[in-house]
């Protein structure tokens, strides 16, 4: 099945011009937000359910034929209190649980039937508290604010907007879908590499075909508890998982 990413590729010449120009013309963020449609910076997006296919390709500059891309399906839940991401080829998952303002997030192992978790000051002392709005949206919106906004299209019937330019330090072109509030694409070019994640499926949250597997019955260790059980093999496997994520 042609993917919306390719329908939406067909497309962009058609409306380039007029999304230039309605980017120096308005600032959507800042505008009142037409019936059906959501606004993106909320921290409360529609409940929604979504599978994403994200490449990355790590570009090496002294070899230009020496780019190695890799390739993973996963899928996202959204509602008010959670979120939660599944990469089943992995047999892997993460948890995130709003309380109020406090945020708990879960690093499910499937395979393992076992879980890390980690508390909002775990989050803090890590560098790695997100704000609620960027989890819900898989974008920062404040990277989306100071992307080249275009003006509203539509894409197989429903209603996109389509973001272009830098900021973070990197080459952003992101389209989303303003009834669900999803990333129908995101690109992201920085240092040589790229990452490219396409919307494959979206549905209400309700309409969803598959749903999060049950991690209910998951033994949970706290992330500050994990240096008492420095010879558990399941604890050294996830450290040495942890410490090449954050050296990447």
């Amino acid at each position: 099945m042609a993917s919306i990413v390719n329908a939406f590729s067909k497309r962009v010449s058609v409306f380039a011009a007029a999304a230039i120009l309605a980017a120096c013309s308005q600032n959507p963020h800042h505008q009142a937000v037409p019936a059906g449609m959501v606004d993106l910076a909320s921290a409360n997006l529609p409940s929604a359910a979504a599978e994403y296919k994200t490449t990355l390709t790590a570009g090496h500059q002294h070899d230009s034929t020496g780019a190695a891309a890799e390739a993973v399906v996963w899928r996202f839940w959204r509602d008010g209190r959670q979120i939660v991401i599944e990469r089943p080829q992995l047999g892997l998952g993460e948890l995130w649980q709003r309380d109020g303002k406090a945020l708990i997030h879960r690093k499910l192992y499937h395979n393992d039937r076992r879980a890390i978790e980690f508390q909002e000051d775990d989050l803090k002392m890590l560098g790695g508290k997100p704000a609620w709005q960027k989890l819900a949206l898989l974008v920062d919106p404040a990277v989306l604010e100071r992307l080249a906004a275009g003006g509203e299209e539509w894409l197989d019937g429903k209603p996109v907007r389509e973001y272009r330019g830098t900021a973070a330090g990197a080459e952003w072109h992101v389209v989303v879908r303003l009834d669900l509030g999803l990333p129908v694409l995101i690109e992201r070019t920085a240092h040589g590499s790229a990452e490219h994640t396409e919307l494959l499926n979206a549905y209400p949250l309700g309409q969803a075909p598959w749903q999060p597997s049950s991690s209910e019955s998951y033994e949970i260790i706290d992330y500050a508890d994990l240096g008492d059980k420095e010879y558990d093999p399941f604890v050294i496997k996830v450290q040495a998982q942890m410490g090449h994520e954050h050296h990447h």
